[in-house]
């Protein structure tokens, strides 16, 4: 990490993490949209076992790392949050809401 002088620094440095955010978190939704499309139960889209799952995994990375692990869980609580919305919005557009797929 680059040590700013400025607030033109702290901000050309904001503006570049962005850049390598952005990217991530679209192949990150994209992943989502085929996990709804996969799925062939509407029941299984939210499955609270896979949150738990993915919020210890980012918290251990983010204690190995030295970083806030409070900030990291609340970021990806809501971002697990929006994820099962949009999964749910793919499952139910390809499938009709409320319905099972024969497995």
């Amino acid at each position: 990490m680059k040590d700013c002088k400025d607030m033109t620094e702290v901000r050309d440095e904001i503006d570049r993490v962005d850049r390598l955010i952005v990217p991530l978190l679209l192949e990150r939704i994209e992943l989502i949209t085929q996990a709804g499309h996969i799925k062939t139960d509407r029941e299984t889209v939210r499955d609270d076992w896979r949150v738990e799952d993915v919020v210890s995994k980012v918290k251990a990375e983010t204690d190995q790392s030295g970083g806030d692990i409070n900030y990291i869980e609340t970021v990806y609580r809501f971002l697990i949050e929006y994820s099962i919305e949009h999964e749910f919005d793919v499952w139910d557009h390809a499938y009709g809401e409320g319905k099972k797929l024969k497995a």
